[in-house]
């Protein structure tokens, strides 16, 4: 039987509106949780409850609270995020909305764009305005555009705004160069191509299935009696990470419910460069009837808030007590390069693992950025030092993936008629990742004889001087030769992810791959998947021909194509190991731990922000007034406020302390001196 604190007690049997307010770790979810297990243990149908959760991942552990409870199963239980809802809906109530919303078919129904396809729809969009000059002089590469351009379209969407309104306040909140202003303008042409393209053909973005839920659905007459008649009880977590859009859509429920609760964490607010609003969430404080405030934290202890006082004084000019704060912070890890540092924070780890009894899962390794070499750097230095890992990945580019690489570089010289033209380092690469015995060294030796990038195809084994053949291995060239016969015979009607899956068939016997090659496995399987989504969505979204779709699925990954459902790659992730992760990647996740490292945290990308000039995600905020010039005073206030809340986030997640990690060079060599770094002073 689990025990309760008195607050949360309240906070489970309350009826009405309530409204729960903590730091994170203090008891808020868990009440929530056992809320809903009472409203099932008094026999509410779970059909009349509805969860709302700010991460689609939240949703496991209300159902494993259900589960735990012994209640049988609940099928019915809707336990959703805002975003997922709004899809759901506008599909299931598609007559009612489609042709008020202004689609020019609207008895087709629709096609959803998943986060992939919706890059692929805008590059389809940007490409010839790319070429007629639009976006000239912005030191931004296309993929980068696009992302700004979708981050535009959604974040309007989600903030209630139209996309005449989403451009204007960008335009009018400018203070910079004039020539920003022509950008945004190419920036409001090619959204609203992009816009009028899903119109014409029936295609769903995020940011239109919001636009359509928030403006068509919500409001009608029969989507309104359908909620009314469905669902009695409102229980929604992290209201704070929730859109204008999704608040404005709780307010609504909330008048036709019998019950709602609420839960907001105090130093939340983490997704606001996806549209969350922390100080609309607020509003729902004066509109509860019963008010909880949770002050009793389950995680973390005295140090560890007086540390985070410390940067907070530091950056925000407040005066929080300081005193106490020095246990918090376990230790100090330098190297001169990443690569010393990595080396010299895997064995402190190890030294600190025997001196406080830690398991490897009891640690988290918190970094602002985890790009390809300091991702390779870190988990080779664990590697060798015996500690798993588990890396938490939010979303990826495949292209940095060489696995990757060589599976599009075999499938173009499959595919000829794509016009793509792999280059000679590009095979090579791929010879050394899908034929086993292959080296760089030997890879490259018969490329160069072999391969010619003009046409693109491999050239006959036959040709190849004997010296050369036995300097490879005749076993190896005789699999080149198969490898070849097998892409030059390759059907080229047939769909991309068929051929996909019929070149993994051949790569994975046995002469080619005498180990399972679990990480080829992982990448076949999500290149095959994301082509499959392609295919499908292809003729809407305006590629007619094998080759149009071929060519748009090889150029999006090449041009840096983000996914949000990135390959699992390597050996399967340890759940046990210590978990890696980003800095948002694991606020978001959630997950105390006993021991943090902040790793590089003299850089400043630990109080970066993106660099969005198309895009500005605070000036597109509902709350942002719109009078307020973007200056750098503001630019500079808000880095300082989310560092600070950073922070405060990462101690609520800790129960023991923190280990500070740097280098005092950056990956170009700069010496780094960052504000964080700064901040930590008094203690390191």
């Amino acid at each position: 039987m689990m025990e309760l604190t008195p607050i949360q007690q309240e906070a489970i049997d309350a009826g009405q509106t309530s409204f729960l307010l903590g730091a994170a770790g203090t008891g808020k979810t868990t009440a929530l949780q056992q809320r809903l297990v009472r409203l099932l243990t008094l026999g509410e149908s779970a059909y009349t409850i509805l969860v709302m959760v700010a991460e689609p991942d939240h949703a496991s552990a209300y159902l494993d609270a259900v589960h735990h409870s012994g209640l049988g199963p609940y099928a019915d239980l809707k336990i959703t995020t805002y975003n997922q809802m709004a899809q759901e809906m506008v599909a299931l109530f598609w007559p009612l909305v489609a042709r008020p919303s202004g689609f020019a078919r609207p008895y087709q129904p629709p096609t959803f764009l998943s986060y992939d396809l919706a890059q692929l729809l805008m590059w389809h969009v940007i490409t010839p305005m790319l070429h007629e000059g639009a976006f000239a002089d912005l030191r931004l590469r296309p993929q980068q555009i696009v992302s700004q351009l979708l981050d535009t379209l959604n974040r309007a969407a989600l903030n209630g705004l139209s996309l005449t309104e989403a451009i204007d306040r960008q335009k009018r909140t400018w203070a910079g160069e004039v020539d920003r202003l022509i950008h945004l303008d190419d920036a409001a042409q090619a959204a609203r191509t992009f816009r009028q393209s899903c119109r014409d053909n029936s295609l769903l973005d995020l940011s239109l299935a919001v636009r359509v839920f928030d403006t068509q659905l919500v409001h009608h007459e029969v989507f309104t009696n359908y909620f009314r008649e469905r669902y009695r009880h409102l229980v929604v977590d992290n209201v704070e990470e929730q859109t204008p859009a999704g608040q404005n859509f709780v307010r609504e429920l909330m008048d036709v419910t019998q019950t709602t609760a609420v839960a907001y964490d105090g130093g939340g607010g983490y997704k606001r460069f996806l549209a969350a609003d922390p100080d609309g969430a607020r509003h729902f404080y004066h509109r509860s009837v019963y008010r909880f405030q949770f002050e009793e934290s389950f995680t973390t202890t005295p140090a560890l808030v007086s540390l985070s006082n410390i940067v907070e004084n530091f950056l925000m000019f407040t005066d929080h007590p300081i005193a106490g704060a020095e246990p918090a912070l376990l230790g100090v890890v330098y190297g001169r390069y990443r690569r010393e540092m990595g080396q010299n924070l895997a064995h402190f780890l190890l030294e600190l693992m025997a001196e406080r009894g830690l398991a490897a899962y009891d640690i988290a390794i918190i970094a602002p950025y985890l790009d390809g070499a300091l991702r390779y750097m870190l988990g080779k230095a664990l590697k060798e030092a015996g500690l798993p890992y588990r890396e938490l990945r939010r979303r990826s580019s495949p292209r940095d993936e060489p696995r990757v690489r060589a599976w599009l570089t075999w499938l173009t010289l499959a595919y000829p008629t794509w016009g793509v033209k792999p280059s000679v380092y590009d095979v090579a690469e791929a010879l050394t990742l899908t034929i086993h015995g292959f080296d760089p060294a030997r890879a490259e030796l018969i490329t160069e004889r072999l391969y010619r990038p003009e046409v693109p195809d491999l050239s006959p084994v036959s040709e190849l001087p004997q010296r050369i053949v036995d300097r490879v291995g005749f076993d190896l060239v005789g699999l080149v030769e198969e490898l070849r016969l097998w892409l030059a015979k390759v059907d080229t009607n047939l769909p991309l992810d068929r051929g996909l899956h019929d070149l993994f068939q051949l790569l994975s016997e046995k002469r080619f791959q005498p180990v399972p090659d679990v990480a080829g496995a992982a990448v076949c399987d999500w290149l095959v998947k994301a082509a499959t989504r392609l295919r499908q969505s292809a003729e809407a979204i305006g590629f007619k021909t094998p080759a149009a779709i071929g060519a748009a699925f090889i150029d999006g990954i090449h041009n840096g194509l983000v996914t949000a459902n990135p390959p699992d790659l390597g050996d399967p992730p340890d759940p046990e190991g210590i978990t890696i992760s980003t800095i948002y990647g694991y606020l978001l996740a959630g997950n105390p731990v006993r021991v943090q490292v902040w790793l590089e945290t003299a850089a400043t990308g630990w109080w970066d922000i993106p660099n969005q000039p198309l895009s500005n995600a605070f000036v597109l905020a509902q709350s942002y007034e719109v009078s307020r010039p973007w200056t750098m005073e503001e630019d500079y206030r808000i880095r300082n406020e989310l560092l600070s809340r950073i922070v405060r986030g990462l101690t609520a997640r800790c129960a023991e302390g923190v280990v500070l990690a740097t280098s005092d060079l950056d990956r170009r060599g700069v010496r780094q001196d960052g504000p964080l770094w700064r901040a930590l002073q008094p203690v390191r």
